[in-house]
């Protein structure tokens, strides 16, 4: 692998539209703003903005990483085209990353053996998208959508395991764990956090097809209660 590898990352699962550029595994630089309902006038600005503060054209970038989803339809959608009308344009490969896991890799440096990573993408009303990781990072159930309610997470209470939450929908979550037990970070969706899997994932070639590419959107219909337990 040559020793620049330059990724330009685009996450737009939520209302934040963020973008960033690394060189192999280290972040050089970012944009991202919370205006609600800005991406489709402000992604491709963004990008170009950052790619002149790096100097750099995008023939030289070895990828383009983009949060698969779940998350906001319209927003993933115009994540999505961009990120692919820049790889078809450019010939160069796409990487996605579902946006779950980037937000649980968030708290990895944050968690202990034994420990889970719980983050939560807001759905709508009382639900949330989310799936449960250890302490590296590791899942341990497929996304799901989640009703919150009184029972939503009685089979992951236990005093002696810290439960590490983060996004947009642990907020809502919050009064149904015991509080001794729970670590709140105030992590969104971001580009920022995606540096590390996608380099994994360049390394590995893990690319995905960019004619058959859809986000993954886990719409309301698919909403279960999760029936795992995992001690």
């Amino acid at each position: 692998m040559p020793h620049n590898s330059y990724i330009l990352h685009i996450n737009s699962t939520t209302g934040i539209c963020s973008v960033a550029i690394s060189n192999r595994d280290k972040l050089i630089a970012y944009k991202e703003t919370t205006e609600a309902n800005s991406h489709t006038e402000v992604i491709t600005l963004f990008i170009q903005e950052i790619m002149n503060e790096v100097n750099i054209h995008y023939k030289e970038l070895s990828a383009v990483s983009l949060a698969s989803g779940p998350g906001s339809y319209t927003s993933l959608r115009v994540g999505c085209s961009t990120a692919k009308g820049i790889c078809f344009a450019h010939d160069i490969p796409l990487i996605t990353i579902p946006s779950l896991d980037i937000l649980a890799s968030s708290c990895v440096q944050f968690a202990e053996e034994g420990d889970l990573i719980m983050p939560m993408i807001d759905a709508r009303r009382m639900e949330v998208y989310t799936a449960v990781y250890d302490h590296e990072g590791n899942k341990l159930d497929k996304d799901h959508a989640l009703i919150v309610d009184g029972s939503a997470y009685e089979e992951y209470v236990d005093a002696n395991i810290t439960h590490h939450l983060a996004g947009n929908g642990a907020e809502k979550t919050l009064e149904l764990l015991p509080q001794p037990t729970i670590k709140h970070y105030k992590h969104y969706s971001s580009a920022i956090y995606m540096v590390e899997l996608a380099f994994a994932a360049l390394q590995a070639k893990d690319f995905s097809d960019l004619g058959y590419f859809e986000p993954f959107y886990l719409k309301g219909a698919n909403v279960t209660k999760s029936k795992k337990k995992y001690f």
